[in-house]
């Protein structure tokens, strides 16, 4: 399942400063989660209520931050970086309150999802992810996360590798190439060779 997501600035070749384009990629983030959520249920795995739909969003959201965090490192000079990813993080943290508080009714998400980051970015950075590729063991990490909420059942016993095989790997592409769009400011001739 594709969403079309809006990953340019208005003006080509005008990028954002590295906490703008953090903040931009933060409602990126929530498109793709959002979209990879919709695409489990689509291939027919089961969600037994809304509160295991926003915990694989929010799984989904954590691994986008620390894949865009990953992803900055080999991109992103120190100070431009120590910028993006708190005001990412911050802005992924404030959709998923805003949304999760409409769907689950009041309650702090945007600390659950904080402490979510904090736990899960110690692991994923033992994790290898190299040349804007994520690791084999990294995708197995965020697709255990997966299968926990998503149960073992008869019926979504198998979304670890819809996860691991395709949806985080794909995830990841489109996050790549969102981050690469709002950093160079989107515009498209400044790839297009002189002649």
């Amino acid at each position: 399942m594709k969403t079309r997501i809006r990953d340019r600035w208005r003006n080509p070749g005008q990028s954002g400063s590295a906490e703008k384009n953090g903040q931009a990629l933060g409602y990126v983030c929530w498109q793709l989660a959002l979209t990879a959520s919709r695409n489990l249920h689509a291939e027919d795995f089961i969600y037994q209520d809304d509160v295991q739909r926003v915990a694989v969003i929010r799984e989904y959201l954590v691994f986008l931050v620390h894949a865009a965090d990953r992803l900055a490192f080999d991109t992103l000079e120190a100070p431009d970086r120590a910028t993006f990813v708190p005001a990412l993080a911050h802005a992924c943290a404030g959709q998923f309150h805003r949304n999760a508080a409409e769907v689950l009714g009041r309650g702090d998400y945007r600390e659950q999802f904080i402490d979510t980051l904090n736990r899960r970015n110690s692991h994923y950075g033992e994790c290898s992810f190299s040349d804007g590729v994520p690791g084999y063991a990294l995708l197995r990490a965020f697709s255990d996360h997966i299968q926990a909420i998503m149960g073992n059942d008869q019926t979504n016993r198998w979304v670890m590798d819809q996860v691991m095989d395709i949806d985080g790997p794909d995830v990841v592409r489109q996050l790549a190439k969102s981050m690469m769009n709002l950093h160079s400011g989107g515009g498209l001739a400044q790839s297009t060779p002189a002649v």
